[in-house]
């Protein structure tokens, strides 16, 4: 207690004394990034979130305003709010909140909790009451705006005998567009762009799926979440999902320094490797390009004799004859050279986040692959 107090207790106890046990003139916002009511019916399996509201005073009452803001399934017209007061040191038990405090069943989204001070706790469960028993579910805490950024790092990302989903929330008033950016290990995975309107956010379901990884087992990936202004704060999470018994693993983003600044390269060629059935990169993971940038293909076949059908939404032209010049090689030319390919395009900024499709003209049903542009 500082000098100043201590002689205004000595002088007038009584109104120092309201004065300390008085409650805090700021308020505080606590948000749920994730939260839903999916009634059996509504999906493939049922989901709820139960929400626990706790005031951690030992003396003060404390009120509390709880809006609710849907941005998936069928939405309010307008974003639905509930005010209550919970006593010193009590737990306030919402089940199933979206359904039973805003009436919006089948939907999803996030719920913000407002109050004088910072004495509210909130935490959530989120789970599925399948057959069989459902699931443990998913605890979701409500996150103070201190845990917001323009940039969040989600480590700990897994696929194969997992699937990981991840939610973007953005706070602002204002939209926001953000990129993110799956990595396994150092590696590039891809890239998915979202734009957010204002206190929105969305939720990218099977993320390696999205960024054509599907098929990769990992327990190393990470995501980076930025938003393109600086001044942006959002909140972001993944959900870890065992396959095996559906239950959940909450993953907080966690702040994250942005990206130095680079100019971006004027041109760039990326060489692709052909063999029996596979283009490399291509077929495994995609040839990842980058919108506004000259961009040359370079095909060069070890085995056999293949083609690159183009991708015609980029106007990327085709070539039937990439072939490395075997002897007996019948798609070759006379002698049976070597014949290379080279293309060059500039992918527009309209297919940023797009994956395409090519494939091998002459193997067309057992030789394919995919380009991302980012």
């Amino acid at each position: 207690m500082n000098r100043t107090m201590k002689s205004a207790l000595r002088l007038f106890p009584a109104a120092a004394l309201a004065l300390l046990l008085a409650p805090p003139l700021f308020s505080d916002t606590l948000t749920l990034p994730a939260a839903t009511s999916l009634p059996p019916g509504a999906a493939a399996s049922p989901f709820f979130s139960d929400v626990r509201v706790f005031n951690t005073s030992y003396t003060s009452p404390v009120s509390v305003t709880a809006m609710y803001r849907c941005f998936l399934g069928t939405c309010p017209a307008s974003a639905p709010q509930i005010n209550f007061t919970l006593s010193p040191r009590e737990s306030r038990a919402f089940d199933d909140m979206i359904a039973s405090a805003f009436n919006a069943p089948v939907s999803a989204g996030a719920v913000e909790f407002t109050s004088s001070g910072d004495l509210v706790r909130v935490t959530s469960r989120l789970y599925s009451p399948a057959a069989g028993g459902g699931t443990n579910g998913m605890f979701v805490p409500g996150l103070p705006n201190s845990e917001s950024h323009p940039v969040t790092v989600l480590p700990g990302l897994a696929n194969g005998l997992f699937r990981t989903n991840i939610g973007v929330y953005n706070r602002e008033d204002s939209g926001v567009n953000a990129s993110i950016k799956l990595y396994n290990g150092t590696t590039l995975l891809g890239t998915q762009n979202v734009t957010l309107g204002p206190r929105s956010g969305t939720q990218i379901n099977r993320i390696f799926d999205v960024v054509g990884q599907g098929a990769m087992t990992t327990t190393n990936a990470f995501a980076v979440v930025a938003a393109d202004n600086a001044n942006a704060d959002l909140f972001t999470y993944a959900a870890v999902i065992d396959n095996a018994t559906a239950d959940s693993s909450f993953v907080a983003g966690d702040e994250d320094v942005p990206a130095p600044a680079s100019p971006s390269p004027t041109s760039e060629t990326i060489n692709l490797t052909l063999s029996n059935y596979i283009y490399s990169p291509g077929s495994n993971t995609p040839v990842q390009v980058t919108a506004g940038t000259a961009t040359t293909l370079h095909f060069e076949s070890a085995q056999g004799t293949h083609g690159f059908s183009g991708i015609q939404a980029l106007g990327i032209m085709g070539n039937p004859n990439i072939s490395a010049g075997e002897e007996g090689d019948g798609y070759g030319s006379p002698g049976h050279p070597a014949t290379t390919y080279n293309v060059t395009f500039t992918p527009p900024a309209s297919a940023r986040g797009q994956t395409f499709d090519f494939w091998c003209t002459v193997h067309p049903t057992t030789m394919r692959g995919t380009l991302r542009v980012n």
